[in-house]
């Protein structure tokens, strides 16, 4: 028996979810935007310029952006050396917060080292692999609350040749990231390259769906969205793609219940009103 999700992706005649819940790279469509973002990203840290910053609000595509540097950076690792560092905890103290970096590259430190340890054998790491692109990427920044993290930050950063950096940062992060490297000029001032990602033009709303839905076998003849439930979509979203492709996946889903081959608007209003936090948690309009 077919799970409901594959009866879906039947009845639509399409091979993968367009819009599943994950930031899949190869679902990723590129704005005009988004390509400016991930040229500087690639070159800022192929000429190990030192620091980046890609601000942006919740679903504005910052995992998917990173998700996609990754994917490059995977196709040649002969080149690059990389760790991760997600949603650091905004409690850690400068030793932690060194120890978990030492970790994610995989460097062998005991623990309880101390912060002046873990900073010497990091350094040597960063000199000792000094031909290779070093690169931290840290996902939700502004959870570095603590001046001490950004100072910490500042001073492994300060490694270098004479022609490059020893170790590029690469700092994903809400906007209140914003305030934070604001009350800090000193490493503010070592911001190579700084992007900012916005909600999507209606254009672009409509070309992601297309893309997506391309991506997963749909015949291309056929619209699956009226422009109605396009526009609609658009206004309950406000262009923020993570709620463009929530809608998206429970109009599918509804529109194949009730057997329609096409979305029209009134399954776009259901869906939003009925199955999702976007309308379900508004409060009920009142008349008199």
């Amino acid at each position: 028996m077919l799970d409901p999700l594959s009866q879906t992706r039947d009845f639509f005649q399409l091979s993968k979810d367009p819009f599943a819940p994950t930031a899949d790279p190869e679902f990723f469509y590129f704005t005009i935007e988004y390509e400016r973002c991930i040229f500087g990203l690639k070159r800022s840290i192929d000429a190990r310029y030192g620091i980046v910053t890609i601000l942006g609000n919740y679903g504005t595509g910052k995992t998917s952006l990173m998700r996609a540097l990754l994917t490059h950076i995977s196709r040649h690792t002969q080149f690059y050396q990389t760790a991760i560092l997600s949603s650091p905890n905004p409690d850690w103290s400068s030793e932690n917060l060194m120890e978990a970096i030492c970790e994610q590259f995989r460097i062998n430190v005991p623990k309880g080292s101390g912060l002046h340890h873990y900073q010497s054998i990091f350094n040597r790491f960063l000199f000792e692999s000094r031909n290779k692109i070093n690169t931290l990427i840290i996902d939700d920044a502004q959870n570095l609350e603590k001046r001490e993290h950004i100072e910490l930050l500042r001073l492994l950063q300060n490694m270098e040749t004479p022609q490059h950096k020893l170790l590029n940062l690469v700092l994903f992060g809400q906007l209140e990231l914003i305030q934070l490297l604001q009350a800090h000029p000193n490493f503010k001032q070592r911001i190579n390259n700084a992007f900012r990602l916005t909600p999507l033009s209606y254009s672009d709303m409509k070309s992601m769906i297309e893309f997506r839905l391309e991506k997963a076998g749909y015949p291309k003849e056929n619209a699956v969205f009226d422009e109605d439930s396009l526009e609609f979509i658009y206004q309950q979203s406000d262009g923020t793609p993570r709620e463009v492709v929530n809608i998206c996946r429970n109009c599918l889903m509804i529109a194949h219940r009730i057997g329609r081959e096409q979305v029209q608007k009134s399954i776009v209003q259901y869906a939003v009103n009925n199955t999702m936090a976007l309308g379900v948690f508004r409060e009920p309009s009142t008349t008199v």
